[in-house]
């Protein structure tokens, strides 16, 4: 395998499925070693075996971003195994319950929490220790349109995504002169395990591709492009950036 990221590692959170397993599929393609970070290990493991068999190198990791003792493991099995790491893709999440705030238990707001915005803190600050020392890296997370316009009874999903916009224009500021880039990719709906759990009756999907500009809802495919051109050396000049790849879909705060 060869192409944009030959002779990278790359670590990829949510490998498991949808736009996490598109990403770390289309990054082994182009020619990086990766590391599949996803807390359920069955999944996880798919991910490297389909990499595996079409000629690619990967390890899996099956840790939770959640927890800081896990991610400094899983970080330091990819560096012992696969070397430094050179590329980060933050795409772990969960959407949590759809709850009103005003009956929402504090352990369903902090799990939420837990996973999209310190899962990003923890994997983005133990990454950067080599990034920082080699003065090379790219970071890339993951937010939301929910983060710009917002919906009832998803605020902890809306608020952490958020968050994750936030997080990377103040990182990207902190470290650009360390020739680190931090980016953020910002999906609009996507045909993932995600929103088709959240539509059991297989009804809203299709009223959204409809309203989409281009007439359907995006593929992991669709995100994985996005993040290869952040991800690569073409992109070395882009920092602190939130791209949309969400067929046109206008966000409005």
């Amino acid at each position: 395998m060869s192409g944009r990221l030959e002779g990278r590692v790359a670590v990829v959170t949510g490998a498991g499925q949808g736009i996490g397993r598109g990403v770390a599929l289309r990054f082994a393609r182009e020619g990086a070693a990766v590391g599949a970070l996803e807390v359920v290990r069955d999944s996880c493991e798919r991910t490297v075996a389909d990499i595996r068999a079409a000629g690619g190198h990967a390890i899996a990791l099956p840790f939770s971003v959640a927890v800081a003792a896990q991610v400094d493991e899983a970080m330091s099995r990819v560096e012992r195994e696969l070397g430094p790491i050179d590329v980060l893709a933050n795409i772990a999440g969960i959407y949590g319950k759809h709850v009103p705030i005003a009956q929402m238990p504090l352990e369903d707001w902090k799990r939420v929490l837990d996973v999209n915005i310190t899962g990003t803190f923890l994997c983005s600050k133990r990454a950067l220790r080599g990034m920082i020392e080699r003065r090379w890296g790219r970071i890339i997370n993951t937010a939301s349109g929910h983060a710009l316009s917002g919906r009832a009874t998803f605020a902890p999903y809306s608020s952490s995504k958020t968050a994750v916009i936030g997080f990377t224009k103040a990182l990207a500021l902190e470290v650009g002169r360390r020739n680190v880039t931090v980016n953020c990719v910002m999906p609009g709906v996507t045909d993932t395990p995600m929103p088709r759990e959240n539509d059991p009756s297989g009804s809203r999907l299709p009223v959204l591709a409809e309203q989409n500009p281009m007439g359907r809802i995006g593929q992991p495919e669709d995100l994985a492009n996005g993040f290869t051109f952040l991800a690569s050396e073409e992109a070395g000049y882009v920092t602190g950036q939130t791209l949309a790849v969400n067929g046109g879909v206008r966000e409005l705060p």
